[in-house]
């Protein structure tokens, strides 16, 4: 891309040149504009930049129609947003006049998701505000937001999880979904129509939104508990782990639910199974030490590729271009205890024979003092966070082809770690009772802002839309909005 933008004249017609920038990746874009005047036009008369970035970074919220997305995006923008930025600042009430120009857009969403960030990364300060309060009888383990940001779920220590809707700017109780014992894990479809609960009482059930309602459509019944479940990216398929370890697929067919296929390893107890992000391939693994990797092939889940460690391989994940893989392993040497993750990179090997196979060849390994507990790959697959119970979270980055520590964030108990959805800020949930925003700034990860609270964090995320979700062991779950910490003392 470098040196397609700085060529001294343009050759080619304006519409070629749009289309060669479409396939460049943000940065490429930037660069583009950066340095050739007559594409910097181009680029802002035709939102290159702001398009390319919800390319990359939104594309699990988008619907079938580019008008009802640009409704949507409109609806949200008025319901929350536009208030947001209007308080934000000053910069903040420049960018609600700039969007308030361009509703009729049919690229509005892009701009409106490429403002947010940029607008967080230049403020000079942030602060939090608490915006919402919700209780539970007990301690409240998982809250997640719906793609589109209006609705939120919440699982606390008992026989129901909790729907919360973003109405007239207020956060509002929707609906209770109700099980016979402890429900373990909810999470919303890619598409934000469906909802998943999973309970100890052996039962995974479906939630469908229909008609402004959220209604049981269909359960998944095995015979041990269901600890924990995962939508496939296009919402067909569902992964769920048993408490006695075992792993199956499950189908959406003919109206009903359906076994589709169990993961096996050699030794039976599973450890995690995982979609990558384009819903081809699942990625399981197991005490064994084997990291399985599957791919759905006319209908069927077939093993593809097969990674061995020496010792138990408790997580994995693909990136979003399914380049690259990562691996948690944990075990005991003759030296000790030994813990890190380890980063694979999918490549095509030639033989002397010309002969062309496909491989994962390891990259780098990134250690640790204590087991790593959670992983996750931002959304444009160039870097990754690994947090581990001695409290230290480790942001790595891609450059040149190599995987690099760019980044370490300490606290001082067991904690989790997520990316936002645009992959600019990081949030850590720490037992340290801290909750931690890191931005990436000119490149380097900085802490923005912290927030305390009165008891353990157990695990915090974002919205698409820049909220903030934090679920304590003081029965809560908060949730909070950046705001410019100058404007807010002046407030």
């Amino acid at each position: 891309s470098a040196t397609f933008a700085n060529r001294d004249t343009v050759v080619l017609p304006d519409e070629m040149v749009i289309k060669i920038l479409m396939n460049l990746g943000t940065t490429d874009i930037a660069v583009c504009r950066s340095v050739n005047r007559h594409w910097q036009t181009l680029i802002d008369t035709h939102h290159l930049l702001a398009r390319s970035f919800y390319r990359d970074c939104h594309l699990t919220q988008r619907v079938s129609s580019l008008a009802a997305q640009r409704n949507q995006a409109v609806e949200r923008y008025h319901l929350h947003i536009r208030g947001w930025l209007t308080d934000f600042g000053n910069g903040g009430r420049e960018t609600a006049k700039q969007l308030d120009n361009i509703l009729e857009d049919k690229y509005f969403p892009e701009v409106l998701f490429f403002s947010i960030p940029k607008l967080l990364l230049n403020s000079n300060e942030l602060t939090c505000q608490n915006i919402a309060t919700i209780g539970h009888l007990g301690v409240v383990r998982d809250a997640s937001f719906s793609p589109d940001g209006k609705y939120l779920v919440t699982v606390s220590t008992n026989t129901a999880a909790k729907l919360w809707e973003l109405e007239g700017g207020q956060w509002r109780e929707k609906v209770t979904l109700r099980h016979s014992a402890w429900v373990m894990r909810a999470s919303f479809s890619p598409d934000g129509k469906l909802l998943m609960t999973a309970s100890n009482d052996d039962i995974c059930k479906i939630w469908r939104l229909e008609d402004d309602q959220w209604q049981e459509k269909g359960a998944i019944q095995d015979f041990t508990p269901i600890i924990n479940a995962s939508f496939s990216p296009d919402g067909k398929h569902l992964v769920s782990k048993s408490i006695d370890s075992t792993v199956k697929i499950w189908w959406y067919v003919d109206g009903k639910w359906q076994e589709k296929a169990i993961i096996a390893h050699s030794e039976r107890l599973m450890t995690n199974a995982q979609f990558s992000p384009d819903g081809k391939h699942l990625v399981s693994t197991s005490v064994d030490g084997t990291v399985k990797i599957w791919k759905l092939d006319a209908g069927q889940w077939e093993e593809k590729f097969i990674i061995h460690d020496r010792y138990c391989v408790a997580n994995a994940r693909l990136s979003p271009d399914g380049k690259h893989l990562v691996t948690v392993t944990s075990g005991v040497t003759t030296e000790g205890p030994i813990y890190y993750a380890k980063l694979w990179e999918f490549v095509d090997h030639q033989s002397q024979e010309k002969v062309t196979t496909q491989q994962w060849q390891e990259k780098a390994t990134i250690q640790h003092s204590d087991i790593v507990d959670d992983v996750h790959f931002s959304s444009d697959g160039k870097h990754l966070v690994t947090a581990s119970l001695d409290g230290t979270v480790k942001i790595c980055g891609l450059e040149d082809g190599n995987w690099r520590v760019k980044a370490t964030i300490r606290h001082f108990g067991l904690v989790t770690a997520s990316f936002s959805c645009d992959g600019k800020f990081l949030v850590t949930a720490s037992h340290d009772r801290t909750t931690k925003i890191c931005g990436l700034v000119g490149g380097e990860w900085q802490e923005v802002v912290a927030i305390e609270h009165s008891k353990a964090v157990i695990n915090a995320g974002f919205s698409p839309d820049y909220q903030l979700v934090t679920v304590s062991s003081d029965n809560t779950a908060k949730i909070w909005v950046l705001k410019d910490k100058e404007n807010d003392d002046n407030s």
